[in-house]
This record gives structure tokens, C-alpha cells and sequence, in this order.
């Protein structure tokens, strides 16, 4: 698949979110600035993709624009309902108590469970979790992908063990097809780099060749 082709398939420009919401580009970037939306989870520009998750990798494909994952709508339309000028709070307030509510189903320390929000914060802020994220429309759907991953990273070493002795083999499929639900496919540009191909497209087979 060509970069072209997965941004088509999984991702909108900047006019395509504001159409998709119902407002104008410029809302859309008063949003981004006012960190009630997150940043583009890619930028194009002059043979380079750029995003916060692996910075910027050359590209033969010519591409310009930012490029928004359209699952963000849910985002926008929870800031523009928002008092003017409580665009951000609105966000990461509803977006705080998803994400306490998917952890506390995971961890029973409520510190822990805290501590994990602050650590997601930022990652939702860059983008990232449109690049790494099947559903990041909202704090449940973010919480598996990185809660699964962390599982797997554990269980395995990052990948390198597929026999671990306390797993059984169809129990581990089991993780890494949930995983693999939970994460998205990641574009051309960083695959050979992802955790799809670690986790997933790597390790699977060596499980099942158990």
C-alpha cells in the first residue's frame, strides 16, 4: 500500500475533520492551539512525513497537508459545545474520566491508575495515539491498545519470546489478535518500525508455529 493510499483510507486533511464536524479550518486550528484538539497525527511537506511518535521520515511519495484521524470529530464536537474559552477543559475533562474509567477495570491502585492519565495526556495531545490507536475517539479505546500492548511487551520481551512458559500458545494468540484489533495497522513510512510488526506480524506466526 502507498502512503497516499493509507492516508486515504484511514485518515482526513484539515478541511475534511472541520467538514466532517460541521465547522471551518480555522476553528480546527483554534482548537489544536488552544489544546482542545489534538495536533495533526501526521504532517506531509516536501517528501517527509512527520509525527510526534517517530519525528520525520523521507518519503518518495510528494505529499503535502495535516492529516487528522476522522475519528477526532467526537473531540471537536465536545469542545464546540463547550463555554467559549472552556474548549480544553471540556476535552481532557471527559476524556480524564474515560480513561480513570477504562483503567480502573486494568489496575485497583487508584494512585497507579492516576498516574497512568498523566502519562497518556500528552501522548493524546501530540496525536499520537491517531497514528498507534484503532478507535482514539475515546479514553476506552486507548486505554486497551496501550494496556494490551503492555502486556504483550511483557509477556514476550518486546517481541522476542513467542513461547513464554506462563502463557499457553492459544492464549497468547488470544492477546496478540485483541492487540492486533486495538492498534492500527501503521502507515508504510513507519511499519518496519511499529509494533504491528513486532507484536503482531512477526510474532504471531512463531506462536502459532509452537
Amino acid at each position: 500500500m502507498t502512503l497516499k493510499a493509507y492516508l486515504h483510507d484511514h485518515f482526513v486533511d484539515k478541511a475534511g475533520l472541520a467538514a466532517l464536524a460541521g465547522t471551518s479550518v480555522e476553528q480546527v486550528d483554534a482548537l489544536v492551539m488552544a489544546g482542545a484538539l489534538p495536533h495533526p497525527t501526521y504532517v506531509c511537506k516536501q517528501g517527509t512525513i512527520r509525527s510526534a511518535a517517530f519525528g520525520v521520515i523521507p518519503t518518495r511519495e510528494v505529499l503535502e497537508g495535516a492529516y487528522f484521524r476522522p475519528e477526532y470529530t467526537r473531540w471537536v464536537q465536545i469542545a464546540l459545545r463547550a463555554t467559549p474559552g472552556d474548549e480544553r477543559n471540556a476535552v481532557i475533562s471527559t476524556l480524564t474520566n474515560e480513561l480513570r474509567d477504562a483503567l480502573q477495570t486494568w489496575f485497583e491502585d487508584p494512585n497507579e491508575v492516576e498516574a497512568r492519565i498523566q502519562a497518556l495526556l500528552p501522548h493524546f495531545a501530540s496525536g499520537t495515539f491517531g497514528l498507534c490507536v484503532s478507535d482514539p475517539s475515546t479514553g476506552a479505546g486507548i486505554v486497551r491498545k496501550e494496556v494490551l500492548q503492555e502486556k504483550l511487551i511483557a509477556l514476550t520481551g518486546d517481541g522476542s519470546d513467542p513461547a513464554p512458559s506462563d502463557v499457553s500458545p492459544t492464549a497468547l494468540l488470544q492477546l496478540i489478535d485483541d492487540y492486533a484489533r486495538a492498534a492500527m495497522p501503521f502507515s508504510p513510512a513507519e511499519y518496519a518500525r511499529s509494533s504491528r510488526k513486532r507484536l503482531v506480524d512477526d510474532l504471531r506466526p512463531r506462536v502459532a508455529g509452537r
